[in-house]
C-alpha cells in the first residue's frame, strides 16, 4: 500500500534535500575578502518546495507542520484548499485494461476493468465516464473507481455530441446529445437516470457556419453550452429553451494565418465558475486562449492567466486554478515519449513539452497511438487509501478488489 507522506519520511526527505547543502556568503568586508560557509534550515526552505512536500501531509500532519512557524503555517494552510487536478485515463478500444497517469507525478497506473471492455467513452465529469456499448444504442454511466454501473435508455438517433451536467447519483443529473441537420436544424434528446426513453427536440435557425469547427458540450449555470463555428448555443433543459450568440471574428479564426493551415484546428470551451474560456490549438503552435467578458472574448496571456490550468480533451476539458507545479499552462491528454510524459505547454516559458521525443515516431507509430485507445481527463481517485497499489519494474499497478 502506498500512503500519504509521514513526518519521519517528510524528515528524510529534508535531509536528503537541504541538511548537506551549503551555501556560500561572500563576507562583504572591505578589510577582508573571505567567504563564510552556512547549513541550510528548515527555515530556509523555498515556498514552492515547502509546498510540494507538505501537500503530501495528511490532513493531522498537515496542521501539525503548522505549528512550526509562521512561513509553515503559510504553506499548510495554502496546500489544503489548493485545487486537485485531474488525470489521464487511456481506455483501449479493446481489452479490459484501463492506464491511469498522473501528469504532474509522472506516473503510470492500470486497472482491470472487465465491465467496459469494448465500449467507447464520449464524457467525463465528477469522475463518471459517459459510455456506449458496441451495440451502439446502449448507453452507460461507469465509476471506474466505485465500479457503478448505471444504465440509460437505448439512443437510435446519431449525434455530433453527448454530455450530461453532473455526477448520476447526484438526483439532478441530466444527459443531452445533439446534432445538426442540414445546418439549419439543431436536434437535442434529452434523458434522465431512471426515465425509459429520450426527449427528442428539434429547434429551425438560420446561420451560416462551419459545423466542422465544434468544441465538446460544457454545462453551467443550469445550462449546456456549446460552441461551433462562431456561435455560443445555450440550451437549457428545465423551460426545453434554445438561445445563442454569435461573433464574426471566431466563425473562421486565423484563417489568415499561414501557420495555422497546416493542421488540424481544435476549439475547446472550458467554465470555471460561471466565467467561460474558449481555447483554439493548432499542431505545436502557442494555444489562443479567450475569455467571455460582457459579451466579447477577450485574449489572455501569461500576464493575465493568473494561475489558470487548462487541462484539454476532445471529450471534455477542465480548469484549474494555481495548481502546485502547473500554473499557467495548458495540458492536453495526449501522453508523449512512449505514454510517460503528458504533452503541454507552458505560457510562463513560450514552451511546448515534451520538447522533443526520445525517439521520432513514424507516420505507422503515431496511427497506432490514435487508435490504440481514448484519452481524456478524469478525476483523481478519491482516497489512493481505498486502492491496492502493487509496485513492478517500471511503474506501478493499481488493482480494485470487488
Amino acid at each position: 500500500m502506498v500512503a500519504k507522506a509521514t513526518p519521519h519520511i517528510l524528515v528524510r526527505w529534508f535531509n536528503v534535500v537541504y541538511l548537506n547543502v551549503y551555501r556560500s556568503k561572500e563576507d562583504v568586508n572591505n578589510n577582508n575578502g573571505t567567504s563564510s560557509n552556512s547549513v541550510l534550515t528548515f527555515y530556509d526552505l523555498p515556498s514552492c518546495l515547502l509546498e510540494l512536500i507538505l501537500s503530501y501531509l495528511l490532513l493531522k500532519d498537515n496542521i501539525r507542520a503548522s505549528a512550526v512557524c509562521k512561513a509553515w503555517r503559510k504553506a499548510a494552510e495554502y496546500v489544503r484548499v489548493v485545487e486537485k487536478h485531474p488525470w489521464i485515463i487511456s481506455i483501449p478500444y479493446s481489452g479490459n485494461v484501463i492506464d491511469l497517469f498522473d501528469p504532474l507525478q509522472w506516473k503510470r497506473y492500470t486497472l482491470n476493468l472487465p465491465e467496459i471492455a469494448g465500449s467507447l467513452v464520449y464524457y467525463s465529469k465528477d469522475g463518471w465516464l459517459l459510455m456506449r456499448r458496441s451495440s451502439l444504442v446502449d448507453f452507460f454511466f461507469f465509476n471506474p473507481y466505485t465500479r457503478e454501473l448505471i444504465s440509460l435508455p437505448k439512443y437510435n438517433l446519431s449525434f455530433e455530441e453527448i454530455a450530461f451536467s453532473s455526477a448520476p447519483t447526484s438526483g439532478t443529473c441530466v444527459s443531452v446529445a445533439l446534432n445538426f441537420f442540414l445546418k439549419y436544424c439543431l436536434v437535442l434528446s434529452i434523458c434522465y437516470p431512471g426515465a425509459t426513453e429520450w426527449i427528442t427536440m428539434e429547434f429551425p435557425f438560420s446561420l451560416d457556419f462551419d459545423p466542422s469547427l465544434h468544441s465538446t458540450i460544457v454545462y453551467a449555470n443550469d445550462r449546456f453550452y456549446y460552441f461551433v463555428g462562431g456561435i455560443l448555443f445555450d440550451f437549457e433543459p428545465a423551460s426545453r429553451t434554445l438561445n445563442h450568440q454569435a461573433w464574426d471574428e471566431h466563425r473562421r479564426p486565423h484563417s489568415n494565418n499561414v501557420g495555422w493551415s497546416y493542421h488540424r484546428t481544435m476549439i475547446y470551451l472550458m467554465e470555471r465558475k460561471g466565467e467561460f474560456f474558449l481555447m483554439y490549438t493548432c499542431g505545436r503552435l502557442t494555444p489562443m486562449v479567450y475569455k467571455l467578458v460582457s459579451s466579447k472574448w477577450k485574449e489572455i496571456s501569461n500576464d493575465t492567466l493568473d494561475g489558470l490550468t487548462i487541462f484539454a480533451s476532445i471529450y471534455s476539458s477542465e480548469t484549474r486554478m494555481d495548481v502546485l507545479g502547473m500554473r499557467n499552462r495548458v495540458y492536453l491528454a495526449k501522453l508523449g515519449s512512449y505514454g510517460m510524459e503528458c504533452e503541454f505547454y507552458s505560457f510562463h516559458e513560450g514552451i511546448h513539452y515534451p520538447r522533443q521525443l526520445l525517439k521520432p515516431l513514424t507516420v505507422s507509430q503515431r496511427l497506432d497511438e490514435l487508435c490504440l485507445a481514448q484519452n481524456l481527463w478524469i478525476e483523481p481517485p478519491p482516497s489512493i487509501d481505498g486502492l491496492d497499489f502493487k509496485l513492478r519494474k517500471g511503474k506501478a499497478k493499481v488493482t480494485i478488489e470487488d
